[in-house]
């Protein structure tokens, strides 16, 4: 699963990286985000450029008859997402790109979770792939977002079962491609990324807090135990 990572990298990388303009968008370094918080999404525009948008985490289809109620997702399964009813629409007509600059999770020892911080080995950003809705009420729309996420790579395996979908730069055209409906081939972006891609550090449990936010949440500790790695 995916439940906390960071976005720290520099306005100018983003646009470089993405290749698109922010604009108005103010862009702040995060390094505890969390379920429920509104985070930057790429997602296409009408002829299928890229476009900086804001997205609150945790996906409301666009059928539900309340945001406030039944499941939020921050999470979906890249197994049969095309045919689940929470994520068809989306996966037709809303993917999108989360950018990242790592993310966290948890590997139980002994009884105890210990955070891990992992990142891409070369470069700052990676980009998960993502699902958007806009759902529409009477007060007007709300975006929100889901990652997706598959069967953890070796890198991964150690610490958890599942990892997100982290997409390769030359996957994010045909996944933001609005007139894609190759179901079979967008399936198949949805896999692990190469284990060598990936670097571990332990971290301290300042992060399991969503109230701690800074760079001192990615500095690597010493591991409690000699088996957590």
């Amino acid at each position: 699963m995916c439940g906390r990572f960071t976005l720290h990298a520099k306005a100018e990388e983003l646009e470089s990286v993405f290749q698109l303009g922010l604009g108005g968008f103010r862009v702040e370094a995060r390094y505890n985000i969390a379920p429920g918080q509104w985070i930057f999404v790429v997602r296409p525009t009408r002829n299928g450029d890229p476009a900086p948008a804001l997205a609150r985490w945790g996906l409301v289809p666009t059928w539900a008859k309340d945001p406030a109620s039944g499941p939020r997702p921050i999470n979906a399964r890249a197994e049969g997402i095309a045919d689940k009813p929470t994520f068809r629409g989306a996966f037709r007509h809303g993917r999108c790109l989360i950018p990242a600059s790592g993310f966290y999770e948890w590997k139980t020892v002994g009884g105890k979770k210990h955070p891990i911080y992992i990142r891409p080995t070369e470069g700052p950003i990676f980009a998960f792939a993502g699902l958007f809705s806009d759902w529409a009420g009477p007060d007007g729309e709300l975006p929100t977002c889901t990652i997706i996420t598959t069967e953890a790579n070796e890198t991964v395996a150690g610490i958890h079962h599942r990892m997100p979908v982290i997409l390769p730069p030359e996957a994010w055209g045909p996944w933001l491609d609005p007139a894609n409906y190759d179901t079979k081939r967008l399936i198949s972006l949805l896999c692990p990324c190469p284990s060598g891609s990936l670097t571990t550090t332990p971290v301290g449990p300042a992060v399991s807090n969503p109230q701690n936010d800074g760079p001192e949440l990615i500095r690597g500790v010493a591991p409690e135990l000699p088996t957590l790695f």
